[in-house]
């Protein structure tokens, strides 16, 4: 009842839920599909859920002219809460949307520059655009003119039978055991489902998860809504 569990230790709770045996010798064949349910599942969670333990903060500085900025390696652009800039040693919160009203303050084509940032937005892939364009570089002894992402933090590998969960193995493990009961039409399948749904409310009451922000433009629906947290999958 934790996280941080190994995968092999998962496989054999999910085995022992769905009544096969847990020896790691039988059922040698099976092995790679459990597997796959269970990386399956707690992905599906991930992103479904705010996980307020899995939040976490990064720094980038800004530069001079530039425009475009890696989203750092432990996030996805989806899992981004927030992004602040550090400006005269205050954090101040970036609003997210970019669009015509605002290229025609400082117009990012023509290299028009100001200080601080106000404003962001996705870009590509992988990505954010910053505008207006900073007119300096961030200052790495104060931080001023650098930008803060902060968001859930990607999941770890879980693929090795050494490999250990972010999210609780009891949740994990049950909701497994009810997706693989259901395949094999099992009657037994609702009740690992609502003892799953139980747990998670259980996790879900002894944490506190908020979304920071609605995605808009200005000029249009919102282009990222409110992520509601919901009482189960």
């Amino acid at each position: 009842m934790a996280r941080g569990v190994q995968m092999q230790q998962l496989l054999t709770d999910l085995r022992a839920e769905v009544g096969h045996s847990t020896s790691s010798a039988l059922g040698v064949n099976m092995i790679d599909t459990l597997k796959q349910f269970l990386k399956r599942t707690q992905k599906r969670l991930w992103e479904e859920y705010d996980w307020p333990f899995l939040r976490t903060t990064e720094d980038k500085q800004l530069q001079a002219g530039s425009r475009y900025y890696d989203v750092p390696t432990n996030l996805t652009l989806e899992r981004i809460e927030s992004i602040h800039v550090k400006n005269g040693g205050t954090w101040q919160l970036l609003a997210a949307g970019v669009g015509a009203k605002e290229y025609n303050m400082y117009d990012s084509d023509l290299d028009e520059r100001a200080d601080p940032a106000l404003k962001w937005m996705p870009y590509g892939s992988g990505q954010i655009e910053v505008w207006p364009l900073p007119n300096s570089n961030g200052t790495a002894a104060t931080l001023d003119n650098y930008i803060r992402f902060t968001g859930i933090q990607n999941l770890s590998d879980f693929v090795a039978e050494t490999d250990t969960a972010d999210l609780d193995d009891v949740l994990i493990t049950l909701y497994s055991a009810g997706e693989l009961l259901a395949r094999q039409k099992s009657q037994d399948a609702d009740a690992k489902f609502q003892l799953a749904a139980a747990r998670l409310r259980v996790l879900q009451g002894r944490l506190s998860t908020t979304r920071r922000f609605i995605m808009n433009t200005g000029e249009g629906e919102p282009m990222f809504r409110e992520r509601l947290t919901a009482e189960r999958i």
